[in-house]
């Protein structure tokens, strides 16, 4: 545009000097048309400005008009020509403004009037009108707006009424599947000047949680946990095997629900845990765990309070059943029942009471998460208290560090240590960790 403007001022003085006294132009309309049917020149007629002098119009007119905008400030052709003289401004200067304001006039007219003459510069023109389109988000149930991409230089003609309509589906199950694989190793040579063994240690821990959509269903709760976990170190020092478990845990829970009033519902909760693999007491031959032995059962009946966050970072799950079924099973004949609270010659003990079960996940700060399950059981003469907590410290997408901190005290137990009540289990671990959501 300024190349133009340049040109356009080069051809008015030109025509300035060549007119030495402002003599009028006359221009015949019939024998001009097809000379400047795509120019400037088409307007001026137009504009009453036929007859002005030859210094007044810009070389510009005799140039095709790109359209770049339109201005609503320019001020009027007549009160342009009536601007009275600047003392203090050179004459050419004055005539190089007025000149370049006109032009811009004359291409605002142009456009309004002769639109199909007009070339557009799509750089300068304001943006076209935005489409979007709706989803659902099957979380919230909120919806969303997404803005449809322009491809540059395509014009859609489509229609609103003739786009193709799809029905949103409702996701009426809220599904997360995690793993996380960790592992530690060492190697220390024969003769290393402080001594040592060996290792190699493994965590793998499979979770997946399915949850029926309150959004969809604002009555009901359905909610089924399953964990697979499994943790092995190397034992180079025993002579009967060379890898242990340290833990071995395969966790079943479901939980239902119709709701009472505001955050209550009336619920039945059901758990099964149970070992997978076999388990032995280091150096010897002894079993101490294989599949259901030991085993557990509970179910309950009562209440369960949710409770969420509004920013999401903090959930609560707590159950409250007065009727509850607990169940403890050995069936596997080379381990002593005895160990797992569970009277000598028996294989299961079960009794009728009451349980408190408390869930909850804490994301304390970007990277770092608490989850923790509290599980109380009593028939009011003996009871059961099982603490389980993860420490997620996220260092990566694909890498994290866990710390598993586990308490629990039975009292049903029968003396085989001085701690033979009360119980810990520890494990730190760093690794691959990989979650997604559906």
């Amino acid at each position: 545009m300024r190349k133009l403007l340049l040109i356009g001022l080069i051809i008015s003085g030109f025509l300035s000097s060549a007119a030495q006294e402002a003599a009028p132009i006359e221009v015949e309309t019939d024998s001009t048309t097809a000379f400047y049917a795509d120019s400037l020149l088409s307007v001026v007629d137009e504009m009453l400005l036929i007859q002005r002098p030859a210094a007044d119009l810009p070389g510009i007119v005799f140039l095709p008009a790109v359209y770049t905008g339109y201005d609503r400030l320019l001020p009027s052709t007549d009160s342009l020509f009536r601007l009275s003289p600047d003392a203090e401004t050179p004459a050419w200067l004055q005539r190089a403004i007025r000149s370049r304001i006109y032009a811009n006039r004359l291409i605002q007219t142009h456009a309004i009037n002769h639109t199909g003459q007009v070339p557009y510069n799509f750089q300068t023109m304001a943006a076209p009108p935005k489409k979007y389109v709706a989803t659902a988000d099957p979380t919230t149930a909120a919806t969303i707006f997404e803005e449809i991409g322009a491809v540059p230089g395509k014009v859609d003609t489509t229609k609103p009424s003739d786009l193709a309509t799809s029905e949103i589906k409702k996701q009426h199950w809220l599904n997360k599947f995690s793993t996380l694989i960790q592992f530690s190793q060492a190697f220390v040579s024969p003769n290393w000047y402080q001594g040592g063994n060996n290792s190699l240690n493994l965590l793998a821990d499979f979770q997946y949680t399915s949850k029926l959509n309150t959004k969809f269903h604002p009555k009901l709760m359905f909610e089924n946990y399953f964990q697979w976990r499994t943790a092995m170190t190397r034992t180079p020092d025993d002579e009967y095997r060379d890898f242990s478990f340290t833990e071995n845990r395969f966790q079943i829970s479901s939980k239902f629900g119709y709701k009472a009033f505001y955050t209550w519902y009336y619920s039945m909760q059901a758990l099964l845990k149970t070992p997978i693999f076999n388990g032995y007491k280091s150096g010897t031959m002894t079993r101490t765990a294989s599949l259901f032995s030991p085993g557990e059962f509970n179910l309950g009946i009562g209440l369960t309070y949710n409770v969420k966050s509004k920013n999401d970072k903090f959930n609560l799950s707590l159950s409250l059943s007065p009727i509850s079924y607990n169940l403890k099973t050995c069936i596997d004949k080379e381990i002593d029942e005895t160990t797992q609270g569970i009277e000598r010659g028996h294989k299961t003990y079960s009794t009728i009471g009451s349980s408190i079960e408390a869930n909850w996940n804490w994301q304390i700060c970007y990277n770092v998460s608490w989850k923790s399950r509290v599980f109380f059981f009593t028939n009011y003469e003996k009871y059961q208290y099982d603490w389980q907590n993860q420490f997620a410290f996220k260092i990566s997408r694909w890498f994290s560090a866990n710390l598993t901190l586990d308490a629990r005290y039975d009292s049903t137990m029968h003396k085989t240590t001085q701690w033979y009540k009360a119980q810990l289990y520890e494990l730190f671990s760093l690794g691959f960790s990989y979650s997604f959501n559906h």
